[in-house]
C-alpha cells in the first residue's frame, strides 16, 4: 500500500518535530501557559462565586464605572492608592457587558489577567531558574496557591497581590529585545498603579543598574511607584480605628498563613494549630529553610538574589499588610486553643506561601543545574541528587493538587448576580429609567444600577 512507502520513522519524528517547535518557540509557550493558568483559575473556583460580585467589585470599581463613566473612573482613588487594572476591567465591563453578565464579567476578567501574568512570570524566571519543569510550575503558582481561592483569585479587589508576585520577577528579567522591553514595561506601568506595595520591591532595581536593557523596566517602575506615593500623601487611607496586633502574633500568623496552607487544608488549619502550636509551624516551614539554604549556598549570583528578594519578600509582605490593618482576629499568639480551633485565615498569607514553593523549586533548579554541569560528578552523588530533586519536585506538585479545589471561598454563599437581574428587571417596569436599584454582593455591600440599564 502507498502508506507504507513512507519509512516509520516519518510517522514517529513528525510529532517530535512539532513538540520542538512548539518548545523552541518563545511565543507559543507562554502563550498556552497564560491559557491553561486563566483556565485553571476559572475552574478553581465554585460556580456560585464566579456569579458573585467581591467587595470593592461592585462598590466601587463597577458602581465608580456607572456613575463616572469608564474613562474618568480610572483615575480614582481608593484606599490610599490607584487601582487600574481593577479599573480598566469594570470600565470595559460596564461599556460591553450585558448587566446580566457584570459578575462574571468581573470574574473573567481577574481570571484572564491572573492567566497573563503566568505567563510573563514563566518569562521572566528564565534568568533565574534555566530548568523548564520548574519554570512551569513557578508560573503556575501564581493560581496554584492553596489559600488563593479563598479570598485573592477570581477578584479584581484582591488582584493586586498577583501583580506584586509578578513584578518581583519582572524585575530579575533582563528583556532579550526592544519590543520584548515595551511590552514589559507597560505591564509593569499598569502594575505599579494599581499595587502600591511594589515599593517593597525598589531594592531590586540596584542589582545591576548599569545593565541598559532593563533601564525602559526601571524607569517605568520608578515612575509608577512615584504616582503612587503621591496619590497616598494627597489622598491618604484613613485609619483602622482597631488596636495594633501584638508582636508576637505577626511571625506566628505568618507561619500560621504563609505555611501551614501548604501543607493542611484550609477547613483543618485551626484544629491542627490549636493541637500542634508553634512548634508544629516551625517544623512545617523547616523544608523551605532548607531549600533557601541549598539556593544561598549554591546558587549563582542572580539565584541567590532572587531567594533574598522571596525570602525577606514574603516576610514583609503579610508583616507590613497586618500592621497597616490590624484586627483582633490576627492576634493569633494571645488566643487559646479553643479560638485557634476557628482562627481566621488572611489573605495576606497567599502570596508569601507562593515565595515559599518558589524556594524549593529554585533549589531543585539549582541541584539540576549542578548535575548537568560539564564538571565530571562521581556517579554516588548524581543519585544522591536525583534521590533530592524526584521527592521535592512530586511532593510540591501533589501538595497543590491535592487542595487544587478550595473547601470553601468567602463567595461561596453568594449572592449571586444573575437571580438577582429577574427580580430587579421586573421591579423596574414601573420605575423611570434613571431610578437605580440596588444588586447585592458579598459583606452587604450592594451596587445601585439604573433601570436604563436593565432594559
Amino acid at each position: 500500500m502507498l502508506w507504507k512507502s513512507r519509512p516509520s520513522s516519518v510517522a514517529v519524528s513528525y510529532p517530535r518535530r512539532v513538540f520542538a517547535r512548539v518548545r523552541g518557540s518563545s511565543f507559543s509557550v507562554p502563550v498556552l501557559l497564560g491559557l491553561l493558568t486563566a483556565l485553571l483559575a476559572w475552574i478553581r473556583l465554585p460556580a456560585i462565586a464566579r456569579d458573585t460580585l467581591w467587595a470593592e467589585d461592585g462598590r466601587n470599581f463597577l458602581q465608580d464605572a456607572l456613575n463616572l463613566g469608564p474613562l474618568d473612573s480610572l483615575v480614582v482613588p481608593y484606599a490610599g492608592y490607584l487601582h487600574t487594572f481593577p479599573r480598566i476591567v469594570a470600565a470595559l465591563t460596564v461599556q460591553f457587558v450585558p448587566v446580566q453578565l457584570f459578575a462574571l464579567s468581573m470574574t473573567f476578567g481577574a481570571c484572564l489577567l491572573a492567566g497573563i501574568m503566568g505567563a510573563i512570570v514563566y518569562v521572566c524566571s528564565a534568568d533565574v531558574v534555566a530548568w523548564i519543569p520548574a519554570r512551569v510550575l513557578i508560573a503556575t503558582l501564581t493560581v496554584l496557591a492553596p489559600l488563593a481561592p479563598r479570598e485573592v483569585l477570581g477578584n479584581m479587589a484582591n488582584l493586586h497581590s498577583l501583580v506584586l508576585w509578578t513584578l518581583l520577577w519582572v524585575l530579575l528579567y533582563r528583556p532579550r529585545s526592544r519590543a520584548g522591553s515595551i511590552a514589559i514595561a507597560v505591564f509593569v506601568l499598569l502594575g505599579t498603579l494599581t499595587e502600591i506595595e511594589s515599593v517593597f520591591l525598589l531594592p531590586l532595581l540596584l542589582w545591576r543598574p548599569r545593565d541598559r536593557s532593563r533601564w525602559l523596566v526601571r524607569s517605568t517602575y520608578l515612575a509608577g511607584v512615584a504616582i503612587q506615593l503621591c496619590v497616598t500623601v494627597i489622598w491618604p487611607r484613613g485609619p483602622s480605628g482597631n488596636p495594633p496586633v501584638d508582636f508576637w502574633s505577626i511571625p506566628y500568623g505568618y507561619l500560621i498563613n504563609a505555611v501551614t496552607p501548604l501543607w493542611i487544608p484550609q477547613d483543618s488549619i485551626g484544629a491542627v494549630v490549636a493541637w500542634g502550636g508553634p512548634a508544629l509551624c516551625i517544623a512545617l516551614a523547616l523544608p523551605f529553610a532548607v531549600a533557601a539554604f541549598v539556593v544561598l549556598r549554591r546558587g549563582s549570583s542572580i539565584q541567590r538574589v532572587a531567594a533574598t528578594a522571596l525570602i525577606a519578600g514574603s516576610v514583609i509582605v503579610y508583616s507590613a499588610s497586618v500592621i497597616e490593618n490590624p484586627n483582633g482576629f490576627y492576634d493569633y499568639a494571645d488566643m487559646s486553643a479553643a479560638q485557634l480551633g476557628s482562627l481566621w485565615l488572611a489573605r495576606y498569607g497567599v502570596v508569601p506561601s507562593m515565595m515559599l514553593c518558589s524556594l524549593v523549586l529554585l533549589a531543585v533548579g539549582v541541584i539540576v543545574a549542578r548535575r548537568r554541569s560539564t564538571v565530571r560528578v562521581p556517579a554516588a552523588r548524581r543519585s544522591f541528587r536525583g534521590a533530592i530533586v524526584t521527592p521535592a519536585v512530586v511532593g510540591l506538585v501533589a501538595l497543590l493538587l491535592v487542595q487544587f479545589f478550595p473547601q470553601s471561598t468567602r463567595r461561596s454563599s453568594g449572592p449571586e448576580w444573575q437571580p438577582q437581574v429577574a427580580a430587579l428587571s421586573s421591579k423596574c417596569e414601573s420605575l423611570p429609567d434613571s431610578q437605580s436599584v440596588r444588586f447585592r454582593e458579598t459583606i452587604n455591600w450592594s451596587v445601585n444600577v439604573p433601570c436604563g440599564l436593565l432594559e
